[in-house]
């Protein structure tokens, strides 16, 4: 499965993992994906809806690589802006797999419990993108790339 993930608003420091991280580089590979600037479906509080804004967001734009954790069955942040270029970083401290995939890109990230995955930017287009795990319907998030 291709590994590729979002150099998205410095996403590195961004979701926080459940269980324990393990830093092992599971593959990347830059991708030249750009999709429709739609909404999310969880805003920074957690609520469903088209929450997230640029108001609202985690500015993680400072951080390349930017970082998300996988806890809990949720991202940390759900919500958050990261930086085209930027490489992001994918910390699943939870104990069973899960994925990270924007659908309409190249973005679908497989990460095994415990484990933490390190990419290099998607080079995404600036827009809005929500993002989910394909495995947990219930976790979902949207990140704003600039």
């Amino acid at each position: 499965m291709r590994k590729v993930f979002i150099a998205v608003v410095a996403v590195t420091a961004l979701t926080g993992a459940a269980c324990s991280s393990n830093s092992s580089d599971t593959g990347s590979s830059p991708s030249q994906a750009a999709a429709s600037g739609t909404t999310g479906t969880t805003g920074a509080s957690g609520a469903t809806g088209s929450g997230c804004t640029a108001a609202t967001a985690v500015d993680l734009t400072g951080d390349d690589p930017f970082t998300v954790t996988i806890q809990g069955l949720a991202f940390h942040p759900d919500c958050f802006a990261a930086k085209s270029a930027s490489a992001i970083t994918i910390q699943n401290k939870d104990s069973v797999t899960h994925t990270f995939t924007i659908d309409g890109t190249q973005v679908d990230v497989t990460i095994q419990g415990g484990t933490t995955f390190n990419g290099e930017s998607a080079g995404l287009a600036p827009g809005t993108y929500p993002f989910h795990c394909k495995i947990h319907s219930t976790m979902t998030g949207t990140v704003i790339v600039s």
